[in-house]
């Protein structure tokens, strides 16, 4: 009985040797072939490329291509008859990119693309990356920022997702998609957002001067032909819409955040018209580095001043100037929000609708003082 036991005993230990003796070898031949930082890195540049690939692929069917023309009459004359020949043409005038925010044919896209011919006299060629084509009618300019909505009429239209561009962060990765120098429909350049919260003063080959503020910068490639196509995150989600280029660089492009383009987006859905609320100043978003140049003693907030282009910076019979906002002062607060950083005053101020009564916490020289404005309407 003693010797059953014994090989009992012997039998469990030279099994359970053996299963220490496996683990240990399985131990050792992982540790050889571990190469974390190898395998790390291949399996982000295959994440990497993998969703890039799909956010292209999930776009694209809702970029637009847009021609725009001008109807001209032509006069010509006839030597043999002596009479004079009418005829009506369509001159091309520009190009630009777009995208369908709906299923039903609405359209975002910068108002420089849709404004280089005269309203009554223009013609919007639109083009899907299908191939099929439309003639748009322009539902409405945006006062206050680069943007304009655009409509075809179909249905089961193919429309974008809308990401949110307040979680961009410098460095994301980002996308721009657009019809580039208007020959090459739907190209795609990547890069990474550069810059957040820019103020630039841009301009159109008209020569047209428009301050831009809060736009993204990225050096994803911004060609002639992108302006008003869409920026996107590797979701295939748009977070922006591509406005202007620095050509005094390279690489650096500017993009208008979705988030300041959802309050046109909304009320055209809703009313099918663009409605801003109007506060009626030209103003800077404070940075320590205009601040300085100002000889401003505060860094942030809404900066009131006159634009370059002469324009006062309180408008007459504005809701600024009926509440007593001045030039020079500096508004801090809207209703109890800091003006600072990503939060401008553009994108408090449209939180908001005309008629609205908004309360600003404002700095007028060494005091601060109160004032309340009612927000009307742009026309």
């Amino acid at each position: 009985m003693d010797k059953l036991e014994n090989k009992k005993i012997i039998n469990k230990g030279a099994i359970f040797l053996f299963i220490i003796f496996c683990f240990i070898i399985i131990l050792f031949s992982f540790f050889i072939n571990w190469r974390p930082l190898q395998i790390t890195a291949d399996n982000i540049r295959f994440d990497d490329q993998e969703a890039t690939i799909l956010a292209i692929k999930k776009i694209i069917p809702a970029v637009v291509s847009i021609i725009i023309y001008e109807q001209q009459d032509i006069v010509s004359y006839n030597i043999e008859t002596k009479e004079q020949i009418k005829k009506n043409e369509k001159i091309q005038k520009g190009s630009g990119t777009g995208f369908l925010i709906s299923a039903d044919g609405l359209i975002l896209t910068n108002k420089h693309v849709a404004g280089v011919v005269n309203e009554k006299t223009s013609v919007f060629k639109i083009i899907l990356n299908s191939g099929k084509q439309y003639y748009a009618q322009l539902i409405g300019k945006d006062p206050i920022n680069d943007l304009a909505v655009l409509k075809i009429f179909d249905k089961n239209l193919p429309y974008v997702e809308l990401g949110d561009s307040d979680q961009l962060q410098i460095g994301s990765t980002v996308i721009a998609i657009g019809n580039a120098l208007g020959r090459y429909q739907n190209s795609a350049t990547k890069g990474i957002v550069s810059g957040l919260g820019r103020s630039i003063l841009a301009s159109d080959q008209e020569g047209n001067f428009e301050d831009l503020d809060n736009v993204i910068q990225t050096d994803a490639e911004i060609n002639l032909g992108n302006s008003g196509g869409p920026l996107i995150d590797l979701s295939g989600k748009v977070v922006g819409v591509n406005v202007a280029i620095d050509g005094s660089g390279t690489s650096i492009g500017f993009a208008i955040p979705i988030n300041d383009a959802k309050p046109v987006i909304r009320t055209v859905k809703q009313i099918g018209r663009i409605v801003r609320p109007r506060l009626g100043i030209r103003y800077l978003m404070l940075t320590p580095e205009i601040a300085q140049e100002k000889n401003l003693k505060r860094t942030s907030g809404a900066y009131i001043s006159a634009g370059e282009d002469g324009d006062p910076a309180v408008m007459l019979n504005s809701p600024a100037a009926a509440a007593g906002v001045e030039s020079g002062d500096i508004i801090i607060e809207i209703n109890g929000i800091k003006l600072e950083g990503k939060t401008t005053l553009l994108a408090v101020v449209q939180k908001y609708k005309p008629g609205d009564i908004i309360g600003l916490r404002i700095l007028r020289g060494d005091k601060i003082i109160n004032k309340i404005a009612i927000l009307d309407e742009f026309k």
